[in-house]
């Protein structure tokens, strides 16, 4: 039962810093009244894939250190979760090629980071 609250709690609080840091992105770069989509800006993506990589470390991160058993598997399912959300995001908006590689390398690295750094550390 704790695992699937760790992963619950792992995702929602990944979400949310994926939240803040695309808040941060829209404030610093507003979308235009006449937004093109086949000629993209690369500074707008960047901020992107920041978010991406951040949630998917603090999910797998979380996830793995509130679990009690099988800590790493958790933190990766729930990094997993927010890799898929980064994947769907990637197919969805049509970024360019180079884009969408780099969030998805750049958010699996973050998952396996996250989990193996949250199952080293030890809550109640």
């Amino acid at each position: 039962m704790r695992s699937i609250l760790s992963i619950i709690a792992g995702v929602l609080v990944g979400v949310f810093g994926v939240f803040l840091v695309k808040m941060i992105n829209l404030s610093l770069y507003p979308n235009p009244v006449d937004l093109n989509v086949s000629d993209p800006d690369l500074a707008v993506f960047v901020l992107i894939i920041i978010a991406h990589i951040l949630g998917a470390f603090i999910a797998a991160f979380i996830a793995s250190m509130v679990a009690r058993t099988k800590r790493i598997n958790v933190g990766l399912l729930a990094g997993a979760i927010l890799l898929s959300f980064s994947i769907w995001t990637s197919f969805s908006i049509v970024p360019p090629n180079v884009v969408s590689i780099l969030d998805i390398v750049g958010t699996s690295l973050a998952v396996f980071l996250g989990a193996k750094m949250g199952a080293s550390r030890i809550v109640g």
